[in-house]
């Protein structure tokens, strides 16, 4: 699209987005369900995006390495890698 911007942070989590934002000219692009919790809490305004997006995309999980192997955080994180993952990998 010929487009440019320009990153100024990034969040581990969307709950707190919306201080962030507050009093900015700052723009986040954030999935549609996060938007529409941020936009109901106010404070923030959630608009579709003004182009057209591909539907392929990555997916990542991340953990504290002292979780790493817990076994119940390693039962969670397959059963998260089953439904959203290729179940042939666990």
């Amino acid at each position: 699209h010929g487009c440019k911007r320009k990153v100024v942070l990034a969040v581990p989590q969307f709950n707190g987005l919306a201080a962030l934002l507050a009093g900015t000219d700052i723009i986040a692009t954030v999935p549609d369900y996060a938007a529409a919790a941020l936009a109901a809490n106010g404070g923030v305004r959630a608009e579709p995006l003004p182009f057209e997006t591909s539907q392929d995309f990555e997916l990542s999980m991340a953990w504290r390495g002292a979780q790493d192997n817990d076994p119940a955080e390693r039962w969670l994180r397959s059963r998260i890698q089953m439904f959203v993952g290729d179940p042939d990998s666990l």
